[in-house]
């Protein structure tokens, strides 16, 4: 996966062992469900949450955890603030991201990038509901009492370059992520997920300053 796509997913072990506890069965209506998020993505304007990262990678015999801040503002403005191991910041903004570390700040035009332009698609495509009825995936779902897992399989060419699947699981408390799985062509892995999310509360607009 290219420079900077290795930054922006994320892990948290009492997610993952809360996601084995469930048993999941294909949806009963897909349609219904699919409607219930997207009408509950209508309602959400900002959140704001801790997350863990662990990616998997073959040339890497331990997994690499990370842990940080995330941020949304509706329409799509992201902050990735990660805090440990090391700190490293990936803000994107109006067709824009900035990615900043202790030795050197660079910027660029994702318009310019189909990859980082795919990228961004899914990060807020997955918030508001976008990512469910585009036409870059085939879409399956099933369900839990209390989750949702949503299968995306690429048809796009350029994301068929680099991902074979994402894997949403989301909360039917508000139908917002609590983990998101990655997995590359290459074999890499890479899973997300969020903890102690505030659902549109305060975020200020100086977060996703391109600075």
């Amino acid at each position: 996966m290219k420079t900077g796509l290795i930054f922006l997913f994320i892990l948290s072990l009492g997610a993952i062992q809360t996601l084995h506890s469930q048993s999941f069965a294909p949806a009963k209506d897909a349609a219904v469900l699919q409607k219930k998020i997207i009408d509950a993505s209508t309602k959400i304007t900002s959140i704001q949450c801790d997350f863990a990262q662990e990616k998997s990678m073959s040339m890497l015999s331990e997994k690499v955890i990370s842990k940080g801040k995330f941020y949304f503002k509706k329409e799509s403005k992201v902050r990735l603030e990660y805090l440990l191991p090391v700190k490293n910041l990936i803000v994107m903004n109006n067709g824009k991201m900035l990615m900043k570390d202790d030795k050197k700040t660079s910027q660029m035009d994702m318009h310019r990038s189909k990859v980082f332009q795919q990228l961004n698609n899914i990060i807020v495509g997955s918030i508001n509901g976008s990512l469910f009825t585009g036409k870059d995936f085939v879409t399956s779902f099933s369900e839990s009492n209390s989750l949702v897992k949503v299968e995306l399989k690429p048809v796009s060419k350029i994301l068929k370059n680099f991902l074979s699947t994402i894997v949403l699981v989301l909360d039917k408390k508000d139908f917002t992520a609590t983990r998101i799985e990655m997995n590359e062509t290459s074999g890499d892995n890479t899973i997300l997920s969020f903890s102690s999310k505030e659902i549109n509360g305060a975020v200020d607009d100086a977060l996703f300053a391109l600075k």
